[in-house]
C-alpha cells in the first residue's frame, strides 16, 4: 500500500513538473536565437501561415492523393533551404514525412511507421510539443555525416491539442 502512496506521488509529481515547463512561455533565449542567422532563414520560411499549411494538410491525411498533398508541400519547402530537409511527425513522434528517405515517403510506409524511426525524443520536436509558443530549436553534430545541424521546429496547432510537428532543418 505504500509503494503504491509512493508510485503515485512519484507520478503526479512528474507529471506536474511536465505540465509546469509546458506551460511557460519560450524565454527570451529562444526569442533571441529566432533571429541569428542559423535561425532566422529556416524561421522566415516557416511563418504562421506555413504553419496552418503544413497543419491542414497533416489533418487532410486520408490516403495516398491527400499523403501525396502533404508531401508535395514538403519537397517545396525543403527546396528553398540550402541542403534541406523536412520532417513531419505525429504528436507521438511517428513520422509522417522526411524529405531526406526519398522514395520511401508513401502513405503505405507512413501507415506501417517505416518511413523514419520515432521522433518524439528530438529535442527541437519535443521542445516544440512541450513549449507554450510551440517553437523548438535544436544545432548538433551528426553523428553519421559530422556535419553541424540546425533544426527548428514548430507545433501544428495547440499544446496537447495539436496535429504534430513540422521540423526544418540545414547542414
Amino acid at each position: 500500500m505504500k509503494m503504491q502512496k509512493m508510485s503515485l506521488l512519484s507520478l503526479v509529481a512528474v507529471l506536474w513538473l511536465v505540465s509546469f515547463n509546458a506551460m511557460a512561455a519560450c524565454g527570451d533565449q529562444v526569442l533571441t536565437k529566432l533571429t541569428a542567422p542559423a535561425y532566422a532563414n529556416l524561421n522566415a520560411i516557416l511563418t504562421p501561415a506555413q504553419v496552418t499549411k503544413f497543419k491542414n494538410k497533416l489533418n487532410g491525411v486520408t490516403g495516398a492523393p491527400t499523403y501525396n498533398s502533404l508531401l508535395n508541400e514538403a519537397n517545396t519547402v525543403a527546396a528553398l533551404i540550402a541542403n534541406g530537409r523536412v520532417l513531419i511527425t505525429l504528436p507521438d513522434g511517428t513520422v509522417v514525412v522526411d524529405t531526406s528517405k526519398g522514395a520511401n515517403n508513401t502513405y503505405a510506409n507512413f501507415q506501417a511507421k517505416t518511413i523514419n524511426e520515432n521522433h518524439n525524443s528530438r529535442i527541437a520536436i519535443l521542445d516544440a510539443q512541450l513549449w507554450a509558443c510551440g517553437v523548438g530549436l535544436e544545432t548538433k553534430t551528426s553523428t553519421s555525416t559530422g556535419d553541424v545541424e540546425v533544426y527548428l521546429a514548430k507545433r501544428l496547432g495547440a499544446y496537447l491539442n495539436s496535429a504534430g510537428t513540422v521540423r526544418l532543418s540545414h547542414k
